[in-house]
């Protein structure tokens, strides 16, 4: 079997490794698509969680070869897979809060166990509803592979509780943070103001209901919420009710607190390569809510309900598709944020 592990910073090889077999309760999956995440990019470039001759990649769709003993799984079902596997008996696990298991990463497909930027997948503890999940007819392989990153977003975008009346701003417009303006889109919310550098991201963002883009190299972006809410209370800041970050630059983090309302919400999807400083009295003068979103709990079916009813466009999010055979290249493309927003790796 073909693929592809990270031998170090910088450093993915194509290597031919045994074929994954399934024991009782487990499942092999022939992927089809598996998208490149932010996160494949940190450990890409500085080896974050990753381990000589790990294949990464979890954002997957495929095919089911093999499934001995899983009720509702037979072969050539077409699937995505849940690449965070909960063990079902930690503390988060019994409080219904499976992203929070605290096993630790030992099964987790892409770091621990074997990734999709491979031919074949072994999921190690198959269940469907759980970590598999059947897509329907209407689901394409890639926005089968984009499910997990609408998972993320929707995850976050129900931490922030928005009301249809918001302004909401989404700083990092990667599939994450695209993914977060449609689902503000699916909860009512019509005045939504994106952020990022990019031109692509930003005209995407408009292209999938933002209500503006705005460049945070070329303009204030408080001044430019501003503009939408007017200025905040004392005469500072703006009056924005929630923000998503979804960027992972800390000054997007800075920018984020000063366009919130006293009152607001900020949530926090992604990771960081630097610090972040801040003084903590802007959050108690303001008496904001300020948390961080990991990953999804029970997501998956929302999502594959949103893109079954056409409230989440994925195709548009592909900008990019490479076979395995050009891992480098995949993950060159996408490091180019102004040309790329999602890039496909297809076995």
């Amino acid at each position: 079997m073909r693929a592809a592990q990270w031998q170090a910073v910088q450093e993915i090889r194509l290597a031919e490794l045994e074929e994954p077999v399934a024991g009782p309760g487990q499942a092999v999956i022939e992927v089809t698509a598996c998208g490149i995440c932010g996160s494949d990019l940190h450990s890409y470039l500085h080896g974050m969680a990753a381990v000589p001759g790990q294949v990464l990649g979890h954002e997957v769709s495929g095919r089911v070869l093999t499934a001995p003993g899983v009720a509702g799984l037979e072969p050539g079902q077409r699937v995505t897979v849940r690449p965070l596997i909960p063990c079902g008996a930690c503390a988060g696990c019994l409080r219904g809060e499976p992203q929070l298991c605290e096993a630790g990463m030992g099964q987790n497909i892409g770091y621990g166990a074997r990734g999709g930027f491979a031919q074949r997948l072994l999921v190690p503890r198959a269940a469907v509803g759980e970590t598999v999940f059947v897509l329907p007819d209407s689901v394409s392989d890639h926005a089968g592979a984009l499910v997990e990153p609408f998972a993320v977003a929707l995850h976050a975008v129900r931490l922030a509780r928005p009301e249809p009346g918001d302004v909401a701003v989404v700083s990092g417009l990667g599939a994450i943070g695209l993914g977060a303006v449609q689902a503000l889109r699916a909860h009512g919310v019509r005045r939504i103001l994106g952020v990022d550098p990019s031109p692509v991201r930003r005209a995407c963002a408009l292209d999938v209901g933002a209500a503006a883009a705005i460049d945070p190299e070329a303009a204030d972006v408080v001044a430019a919420v501003q503009e939408w809410t007017g200025v905040g209370a004392w005469g500072r800041g703006a009056r924005a009710d929630l923000v998503v970050e979804c960027s992972g630059v800390p000054e997007a983090l800075t920018a984020g607190l000063k366009t919130l309302r006293h009152g607001g919400t900020l949530v926090v999807a992604a990771v960081y390569a630097r610090k972040w400083e801040i003084n903590p009295t802007r959050l108690m003068e303001k008496e904001l809510t300020f948390r961080g979103s990991f990953a999804y709990g029970d997501e998956f079916p929302r999502v594959l309900r949103l893109l079954a009813a056409g409230d989440l466009a994925a195709e548009r999010l592909v900008s990019h598709v490479f076979p395995l055979a050009r891992i480098e290249e995949a993950f060159a493309a996408q490091l180019e944020r102004d040309s790329s927003i999602k890039v496909i790796v297809e076995p």
